[in-house]
């Protein structure tokens, strides 16, 4: 471990320890806010996590009737589609990590891919005007194929099981959350320019229903008995790519038939480092797990009793290694491939590392010499999965935007993704450029934390630039100040807002207090902006919902906890069938 030569030095840390240990008057602790309190959900016998019940519920059905990790991941993907359809379904992408027990590890992009005819010149004006929405927005969808590749690959069941819950979850119904609620009354502009979808998830084709209010899916619940009848090729090459097709073509969207007969999964090794007595594991290029593993690095030459502490300074490290990172993951520069290499170098995070200080933040050119590339991501959504087998799945999914490009195809139910919208339509030489078949670069970082060769931790988050930020506070939560799984996703966030936002987010809830704000802000940060308790179902779910796994092998025990914040869902499994 290495210490930055600015700061937190060997003696300053020995002399901050020890003026911490010196006794001092009791200083009651403040109680959290209903929004971030937990719950711990424990079993022996597997866990699923996932942002409704109806899916983790499917996925923990599949581990008790004795299918593995990714048995159930495929289970709960599809069922998410049929119960969160803001930012799942057959419409969109997805980012699958996977740790078997024998120890082989895999990263299955699931992505969209840029139709042949997309036009970046009518797609930049969509861009312009504020309308990145509607048919031509849409790109080939990937996650369907890529559930269908894990479970070929490494799942144990047939498809067609797998996919039931699904349709019955689409006939029976899913019950409205409120930060379902909130997103759709966000989205709800370009929901109600959809004659078709409107009439599916709005009262009366025009007004949000209330939380709780249970909504079925019967269009939805045929295109899954459809493919679940003739198999997967059926939504990519059969009938129902032929209606897709049909409906793109009238209403002016790219996406053919033939686009989506090219659409393929690929494995790639998975990135890793080492952080602490750990190994991480993170999604390579086009997902974001080398921000996140970057930030990680630099935070490595930091001492754990900082990293762990109580203090202002943590605040000001955790928000400068992400921004450093996610700088560094943006530089157009560099071919992804050549970049991830480089931000995984740890001499490389060393020297990062003694970048920062703790008087003040980094100027933008102490970073960089070049402008930092924009994004335009929007929202996803994630789940994670272990087995009694030692089997381990972290998934991050995404219509590209809230209910995607807010349009369905009439009778097949499900909303396209919005996922052309992520790309550059002006420089050739971004990374993000559109190209035909090119998949969008993202952050969505499915993550597992491994110890002694076994898993430990399973997590990943929603917040486009926000994501490492949201994976990194719980993950040093539990590895350096050894928390419990609740109090680790509880702890109140900071986050960095990213290049397309430039500011430092922060909860405030007990030690990130309005006083600990005001300091942030004098150490000359872009901007500080503070997220506060109450609030509504959006702002609350904006520093993420870190929906994780913690394998505690002392107490031989899975913990899940889904995050308070977008009301995320833990489902154990017990002894033998669910009841």
């Amino acid at each position: 471990m290495r210490f930055a030569a600015t700061a937190w030095s060997a003696p300053a840390l020995a002399a901050g320890l020890l003026a911490a240990a010196a006794p001092a008057a009791p200083t009651p602790t403040p109680e959290l806010p209903p929004e971030l309190r937990t719950v711990e959900v424990v079993s022996r016998n597997g866990m699923v996590v996932a942002s409704t019940p109806e899916a983790a519920r499917a996925g923990a059905e599949v581990l008790a009737a004795g299918g593995n990790a990714v048995d159930a991941a495929v289970a709960v993907g599809l069922a998410l589609g049929s119960s969160d359809l803001a930012f799942a379904g057959l419409g969109g992408q997805l980012s699958m990590l996977v740790r078997m027990a024998d120890g082989r590890a895999v990263a299955i992009d699931g992505s969209a891919q840029v139709p042949l005819r997309a036009s970046r010149e009518e797609l930049q004006y969509l861009r312009d005007t504020g309308t990145a929405w509607g048919h031509k927005m849409v790109a080939a969808p990937g996650a369907l194929a890529a559930l269908v590749h894990a479970l070929e690959r490494y799942g144990t069941r047939p498809f067609p099981e797998l996919i039931a819950p699904a349709i019955e979850i689409a006939e029976t119904g899913s019950r409205l959350t409120r930060s379902q609620q909130g997103y759709l009354a966000t989205y709800i502009h370009k929901i109600r320019a959809s004659h078709y979808l409107s009439q599916l998830i709005l009262r009366d084709g025009f007004a949000p229903w209330e939380p709780e209010h249970v909504l079925c899916y019967p269009d939805i619940a045929a295109t899954l008995r459809r493919i679940a009848a003739l198999g997967p090729r059926e939504f990519y090459v059969g009938g129902i790519a032929a209606r897709i097709e049909a409906d793109m073509a009238a209403n002016g969207g790219y996406l053919q038939r033939a686009d989506l007969a090219r659409v393929r999964p690929v494995e790639r090794p998975p990135l890793h480092v080492r952080y602490r007595d750990c190994e991480v594991l993170g999604v390579p290029s086009p997902g974001g797990g080398a921000a996140l593993l970057a930030a990680l690095l630099v935070l490595d030459d930091f001492p754990p009793a900082l990293v762990a502490s109580d203090s202002l300074d943590r605040l000001h490290l955790l928000a400068e290694a992400v921004r450093i990172a996610a700088i560094d993951f943006a530089d157009n520069r560099f071919p992804p491939e050549l970049a991830q290499v480089q931000l995984l170098d740890p001499a490389r995070a060393a020297r990062r590392a003694a970048l920062i200080r703790f008087d003040r933040a980094l100027t933008i050119d102490e970073i960089t010499d070049v402008e930092p590339s924009a994004w335009f991501e929007k929202d996803t959504m994630h789940y994670s999965v272990a087995d009694r087998f030692g089997n381990a799945v972290a998934v991050t999914m995404s219509l590209g935007n809230g209910w995607g490009a807010g349009v369905a195809t009439p009778g097949l139910g499900f909303p396209h993704n919005a996922l052309l919208e992520g790309f550059d339509f002006v420089d050739s030489a971004s990374r993000s450029y559109l190209r035909p078949g090119r998949r969008p670069l993202t952050m969505m970082s499915p993550t597992i934390v491994v110890r002694d060769g076994r898993p430990l931790l399973l997590l990943g988050s929603p917040g486009s630039e926000r994501i490492p930020s949201a994976i990194l506070n719980p993950l040093v939560n539990v590895v350096d100040a050894g928390m419990s799984l609740g109090d680790a996703i509880a702890r109140p966030r900071v986050l960095w807002g990213g290049n397309s936002d430039p500011q430092v987010y922060l909860e405030i809830a007990r030690e990130i207090t309005e006083a600990r704000a005001d300091a942030m802000a004098t150490r000359c940060f872009p901007a500080i902006h503070r997220l506060v308790f109450p609030g509504d179902a959006v702002s609350l779910g904006f520093s993420g919902c870190v929906n994780a796994i913690l394998v505690d092998r002392e107490r031989g025990v899975f913990v899940g906890v889904g995050d308070p914040r977008r009301q995320g869902v833990a489902v154990g499994v017990p002894h033998g069938p669910l009841p």
